[in-house]
């Protein structure tokens, strides 16, 4: 006896009803805890942020180039103004995250740390994509290789050092940049992993 559509479509319809009330349970759960972090964060009570590691750079590491070309000069200038001031690297933690650990009364001056941190990576990977298309592969290398060191999560960052290392048969210091990429808190490290996993294998 065939069963009757009617019945089917009710039992389609519970399973989709059951599906869907756990789903807003869930949602629901993440929703009160996102909103009670928010909550206690404005709350958190200033803490001591001298001892925090800031980064510091001598520009004595870096191929610094008094008579490059005015492009140079002015990605040069640039890095020598963010310089000035304080910065941290605070990539993976929410905003929320940066006031529960410091304090309301510190986030401002933090906020300000990590964007300073940002423009500090973005520069030196603009200048070291400038150099290795105008034909400086060495100096690209030891900036953009510095660039890493300090955590950069810029993909043309490791793709243009994949780029150099392929020019000089170092295919496993790509495998190193993997690795490096992989310890960072970027959102994009599984894109540029996946990139510089294509150039090994097409290597």
């Amino acid at each position: 006896m065939p069963i009757p559509i009617f019945f089917i479509s009710f039992i389609v319809f519970i399973i989709w009803f059951h599906v869907k009330c756990k789903q807003g349970s869930k949602t629901s759960t993440w929703d009160e805890e996102y909103w009670q972090k928010e909550y206690d964060s404005n709350f958190a009570r200033k803490k001591d942020i001298s001892d925090l590691d800031y980064i510091e750079i001598s520009l004595q590491d870096l191929p610094m180039e008094e008579d490059g070309s005015p492009e140079e000069t002015h990605i040069q200038n640039e890095l020598q103004n963010v310089l000035k001031h304080p910065i941290l690297n605070l990539n993976g933690m929410s905003n929320a995250d940066i006031k529960l650990a410091y304090g309301v009364a510190n986030f401002d001056k933090l906020s300000a740390c990590d964007q300073n941190y940002t423009r500090l990576i973005r520069t030196l990977n603009q200048w070291g994509v400038y150099c290795f298309e105008n034909g400086k592969e060495s100096k690209a290398k030891q900036i953009l290789e510095y660039a890493v060191r300090l955590g950069s999560d810029i993909s043309a960052t490791y793709l243009t050092l994949a780029r150099i290392y392929l020019h000089e048969d170092q295919i496993e210091k790509i495998q190193t940049l993997i690795q490096q990429i992989d310890q960072t808190d970027s959102f994009m490290k599984e894109s540029i992993k996946t990139k510089l996993t294509q150039i090994i294998r097409e290597y």
